[in-house]
């Protein structure tokens, strides 16, 4: 099982821009791999990264030669999404370090329930980060949702 996880530091919700700067962290069964470790340097801007892990999703289940990798706009970190011979995905460093491996689904449920969490704790107003990432959710396959 693995577990997106967005950190986005808000003092007050109602005036979340979207360009807040937080963390990602991925965690699966006894791993974690987080832009944390990188401190002030792994900071990216967290709405624009749920926008950019939901779009990797649709092209991920729309062309099955796809791969993935996630850079974190303007931090140093990110990964790497391939898929395995047997049909699964194999997320590594962007240098080819394994993290782990889960099914299309779990992944897309996590990046899915993760990005739910967020926008629960607060939803950008309207303008360029909340457009994006609103046309993100109303493209994400509905099977996925839950």
């Amino acid at each position: 099982m693995i577990v997106v996880e967005f950190d986005a530091p808000v003092d007050q919700p109602e005036q979340v821009t979207g360009f807040e700067l937080g963390h990602v962290t991925l965690r699966w069964d006894g791993g974690v791999h987080s832009s944390r470790q990188l401190g002030s340097r792994g900071l990216l801007m967290v709405y624009p990264a749920a926008t950019d892990l939901l779009d990797g999703v649709v092209t991920l289940l729309a062309h099955p030669d796809a791969s993935y990798v996630f850079t974190g706009a303007a931090s140093g970190w990110g990964f790497a999404i391939r898929r395995t011979r047997r049909g699964g995905l194999r997320l590594s460093t962007p240098a080819g370090r394994p993290l782990c491996q889960t099914s299309e689904a779990d992944y897309a449920v996590a990046v899915w329930r993760g990005t739910q969490r967020l926008l629960t704790a607060g939803t950008p107003v309207d303008g360029g980060p909340s457009a994006d990432l609103r046309a993100a959710l109303t493209a994400f396959p509905p099977a996925y949702r839950r």
